[in-house]
């Protein structure tokens, strides 16, 4: 499949399925500015699987190698997201993929290994993948780590949320946000004009940089991965879908947060503060701030995406668990792929409680090295 303009009927519907799914990493938005800022030395290859009367069933969105050994086929963008699976119906994920592998066969580039990273393997797909490309293959894979989330739905609302957690959460909720109102004109702010969008960018970043840059930086510093993230903005803001919240006090920025909201998922992506307010806890005021919103504009889930990372379990009530996984013709040592005993270790611990890795230090064996921090 070639690119089509926005517009395009095939888009729409991709579009459509990705809003469905809640899942803005499967959407062409996300696939089209991966492929300005990464897609260098790839073909995009987007197998596109239709159903009765020519509609689109689902999709992969795949690059593949134009050079290099071993040729690699790749789900497009995965290197920035962190949830990925056949762009499709809920329940069709197997049926699609089986046709996304049979298209791989006859692939215009050849390839060696398919790498599926950050992908949610139940309902089970990868395997119809595999058999579906007709060759002799072999995987493997390991857990790269938890999406912690929170169902909106089962709550009236924020109050009723907040009433259920302990009385200590509660009261730091509260007071810190009761702190910062008093350390001066607090000002929760949404961009929501693509007028304001390059600047409030630029503030994102900085924030994001003065929370990282002292712990060894993050992957967000380097332009091209900023260059990725204000092209990808754009179009989210022109669809609705932006979440961009800013925490300021006397008119200063102090947090901020950078997700969106595709259908009734609500998707924390990253975020950053000003060290210097570090007593005021400006980010746990401003991501309780941001989850309230969450609920008044009636989202069903709150997903906090990949990361284990303690405060989002002080908020979040359920997790998802992503894979990644090498399906090679041929399986000398492909690169990235665990050894099996480094496998089975990281399995074990990961279905431990997230409270018993924390108290046992285990929680580094369990953490993959994440993509970006948060």
């Amino acid at each position: 499949m070639g690119l089509h303009s926005e517009s395009d009927p095939v888009e729409s519907e991709w579009r459509a399925l990705a809003e469905q799914g809640g899942n803005a990493f499967l959407s062409p938005e996300w696939f089209r500015a991966w492929l300005r800022a990464y897609g260098d030395g790839v073909e995009p290859f987007v197998p596109l699987v239709h159903g009765e009367g020519g509609s689109l069933r689902g999709l992969l969105p795949l690059a593949l190698d134009r050079a290099g050994h071993p040729r690699v086929c790749r789900i497009a963008g995965a290197n920035l997201g962190d949830r990925f699976h056949p762009v499709c119906a809920p329940g069709d994920e197997a049926e699609v993929a089986a046709e996304v592998g049979r298209s791989l066969a006859s692939s215009p580039a050849p390839w060696s290994v398919i790498a599926l990273t950050h992908v949610q393997t139940e309902p089970a797909w990868v395997e119809a993948l595999a058999e579906g490309t007709g060759a002799r293959v072999r995987m493997r894979q390991r857990i790269a780590g938890p999406l912690p989330y929170l169902e909106l739905g089962a709550y009236g609302g924020w109050e009723e949320y907040l009433q259920s957690r302990s009385s200590n959460f509660r009261q730091q909720v509260r007071r810190f946000t009761r702190r910062a109102a008093e350390a001066g004109a607090m000002r929760l702010r949404r961009t929501e004009q693509p007028e304001e969008l390059p600047a409030d960018m630029e503030t994102f970043f900085r924030l994001h940089d003065l929370r990282f840059g002292p712990r060894g930086g993050s992957t967000l510093s380097s332009e091209r991965a900023q260059a990725f993230q204000r092209d990808f903005a754009a179009s989210a803001l022109r669809r609705g879908w932006l979440r961009l919240w800013f925490l300021e006090l006397d008119g200063v920025p102090a947090a901020a947060w950078y997700g969106w909201r595709l259908g009734d998922r609500y998707s924390y992506y990253n975020s950053g503060l000003d060290p210097s307010h570090s007593e005021l806890r400006p980010g746990l005021v401003l991501l309780a701030a941001v989850i309230q919103s969450a609920f008044e504009e009636g989202a069903a889930e709150f997903d906090f995406l990949l990361g284990d990372e303690r405060y989002k379990y002080r908020f979040a009530e359920g997790e998802r668990t992503v894979s990644d996984v090498a399906i090679a013709r041929s399986l000398p040592n492909p690169a990235g792929v665990l050894t099996g005993a480094e496998y089975g270790a990281r399995a074990l611990v990961r279905r431990l409680p997230v409270s018993v890795r924390q108290r046992s230090g285990l929680m580094r064996l369990a953490r993959r090295g994440t993509k970006r921090q948060r």
